[in-house]
């Protein structure tokens, strides 16, 4: 009877460890949960509402040009940590959805890097802006905090690396891609900060970083592959070599194994060292029965 090797189908959703899209989701939820606990702390050891504020927000989240200057880091943590829980839960919505296209259509390896990079160019254009003399210029909020560039420079990338995408809900039921992203611009700008310069124009450098992000990609150019690579290497230093860790204990068994086993009449030590450098590279049960056979007679008293 004929057998016919079927390759395992790879699952619908990549593991952690190949989905940024997941890995995005954990970090946030991860910062979001020690940034909240420690105000709750905090608020239990004594200290007061506005003090928890003062203390907290001007370290975490972007803020005015005065403030900036000496919290320049802010720049890199505002958009790791959400205000309210339903802040992180839509925006974590909106990330895993154009995540996953880009992943799909780009390697997941380019996910964390443009969210990275948005955040900081986003950041800047949030700084820049408050430069621009407006009458509309107002803000209901003293510190921002959130993701909205990321999710936007997510969003754009997607939508720039396949215009015609579709999201398929059933065999016969697809949304396109650029519809999608439409109403989120609507609910980033038009619904979640209006007439708030720096934050929409926080969201304008979000969706420029993805812009330029995607047409890196589609010339060939990888812009996050160095920072993978980086840690790669890093790993490798500070790590041990599993391989040289792996032939070191192989070797070490089988000098084990030659010491149980002795010469007898009729079994070389060719013969036994052939068995037994058999059983190292695929296990006991790879003997047939005339080498168990020589084994057990080669060890016998």
């Amino acid at each position: 009877m004929k057998t016919v090797y079927r390759r395992p189908a790879k699952p619908l959703i990549p593991g952690y460890n190949e989905n940024g899209a997941l890995q995005l989701i954990v970090v946030t939820g991860v910062t979001f949960i020690i940034f909240h606990f420690t105000r709750i702390i905090m608020l239990v050891a004594g200290k007061e509402k506005n003090d928890v504020f003062s203390i907290m927000f001007p370290n975490i989240g972007l803020s005015n040009i005065e403030t900036f200057k000496h919290k320049f880091w802010t720049i890199f943590t505002y958009g790791w940590v959400h205000q309210g829980f339903w802040d992180w839960l839509t925006n974590m919505i909106w990330v895993y959805l154009f995540a996953s296209v880009l992943q799909t259509l780009a390697g997941y390896k380019q996910v964390i890097p443009l969210f990275f990079y948005s955040l900081i160019i986003g950041g800047g254009f949030y700084i820049g802006a408050q430069f621009i003399p407006s009458d509309f210029f107002h803000t209901s909020q003293d510190y921002f905090l959130g993701a909205n560039a990321g999710v936007l420079a997510l969003a754009v990338a997607a939508l720039c690396m396949a215009p015609s995408y579709r999201l398929y809900l059933t065999p016969g039921f697809s949304i396109p891609l650029a519809l999608i992203v439409s109403i989120y611009v609507f609910l980033d700008l038009i619904v979640y900060v209006p007439y708030n310069v720096p934050a929409m124009m926080l969201c304008v450098g979000g969706a420029l970083t993805g812009f330029v992000y995607s047409r890196l990609l589609r010339t060939g150019y990888s812009p996050g592959e160095f920072i993978y690579n980086k840690v790669e290497g890093l790993q490798q230093n500070f790590s041990p070599d599993e391989a040289a860790l792996s032939e070191k204990k192989s070797r070490k068994r089988v000098e084990i194994l030659r010491t149980m086993y002795e010469p007898k009449k009729g079994i070389s030590q060719d013969r036994i060292d052939e068995i037994l450098d058999k059983i190292n590279d695929h296990g006991y049960h790879s003997l047939s029965r005339e080498e168990k056979d020589v084994l057990f007679r080669a060890g016998k008293d």
